[in-house]
């Protein structure tokens, strides 16, 4: 809690939004699991950093303003996934009554993601993103593979179909026209909130995939330039784009307003298997964002908010960086580890 909320609490101020607003949503959403110690390795091993810590920090930049976000992982008190899915529905139980977030969408796929009998993995996560222009705005991201009864695919279109989205299957198959076990689902994320503009998000790991093709498959969404993230991926990599030691991860979303044509198509670039430490991740970023006309020195301010060492110690903090085009500008987001356990973690999500 210490941590998480001091962390916090310099971002927001740097970034110039509602610090106390931040502090009270960040402190309910750490408890009561962040009153334990962090110790020197993790009970359990969360899916949220490489490192297994069960907390990640980000920024989203523009050119018209800064996000800050953080995603969490509700700590089980015992080392099973049925504990886990109790600690993250007494998670979303206090945002939607203290906070106004709305869980209807995700009453209606509940029994899907959170099994009663023999679930596996990890239960859910819940991010919060902070804005200058509103309150927090609250999602969650859930299993596939959450038991063994159906799989990550049908488990996925059952929920779209419950979701009002089942037309949007078509175009989740065109993307993933390799297969299912190159192109794998691994998260649904819903917002936590009313109206057209509320999101269903399909997440992909994509497997040997060359970036130029993930770019071109991406033209499925509304909205998408060519080229754009292809570039993003060989700049952030530095060696090509290849990605191999860590696939290649990206996003459809889907809305009301676009029914089931994809508004939207992200990609996620692993960064910290590509640079021998963090000062060299933080220089690829840096000109990425120059070119693009983003903030690179407001990225930088907000990175030395979260480092707690020097960055050529280590490659940890930067996780991933994402980046998609929203009404013909570019959009990216950085991604940063609590790296509470390991400096430097290894690859993850090897193809099995």
């Amino acid at each position: 809690m210490d941590y998480g909320v001091s962390t916090v609490r310099r971002l927001l101020a740097s970034a110039g939004l509602n610090v106390e607003q931040g502090t009270r949503v960040l402190r309910r959403m750490l408890s009561p699991w962040g009153e334990r110690r962090i110790g020197t390795r993790p009970g359990w091993r969360s899916d949220v950093c490489a490192d297994g810590s069960p907390i990640e920090f980000s920024a989203a930049f523009s050119r018209e303003r800064t996000q800050i976000r953080v995603l969490v992982e509700a700590l089980p008190d015992r080392l099973d996934t049925s504990a886990a899915q109790e600690s993250a529905l007494g998670l979303t139980h206090g945002l939607t009554k203290e906070f106004g977030a709305v869980d209807d969408r995700l009453a209606s796929v509940r029994d899907l993601f959170l099994p009663d009998e023999h679930p596996a993995g990890f239960a859910m996560m819940h991010a919060v993103v902070f804005s200058a222009n509103g309150d927090p705005e609250f999602k969650v991201y859930l299993n596939p593979d959450a038991d063994r009864r159906m799989t990550a695919v049908e488990r996925t279109r059952r929920a779209l179909d419950r979701l009002g989205f089942g037309k949007a299957w078509t175009a989740i198959g065109e993307y993933a026209h390799r297969g299912f076990d190159l192109d794998r689902i691994v998260y649904l994320g819903l917002d936590l909130m009313d109206g057209p503009q509320a999101r269903v998000k399909v997440y992909f790991r994509h497997y040997d995939v060359p970036p130029a093709e993930l770019d071109a498959r991406m033209g499925i969404s509304l909205q998408h330039e060519p080229g754009f993230l292809e570039d993003f991926c060989h700049a952030l990599t530095g060696n090509g784009g290849a990605a191999r030691p860590q696939p290649l991860v990206s996003n459809l979303t889907f809305t009301a307003v676009g029914e089931h044509v994809p508004e939207s198509a992200t990609l996620y670039v692993p960064l910290w298997v590509h640079a021998e430490n963090d000062r060299t991740v933080r220089d690829r970023v840096s000109s990425v964002m120059a070119r693009m006309g983003l903030p690179a020195g407001r990225y930088r301010t907000l990175l030395s908010q979260v480092a707690r060492r020097p960055l050529a110690s280590g490659r940890g903090i930067h996780t991933y960086a994402s980046a998609r085009m929203q009404h013909g500008r570019p959009r990216m987001t950085t991604y940063w580890s609590s790296e509470l356990y390991d400096r430097y973690p290894p690859a993850r999500y090897q193809r099995r």
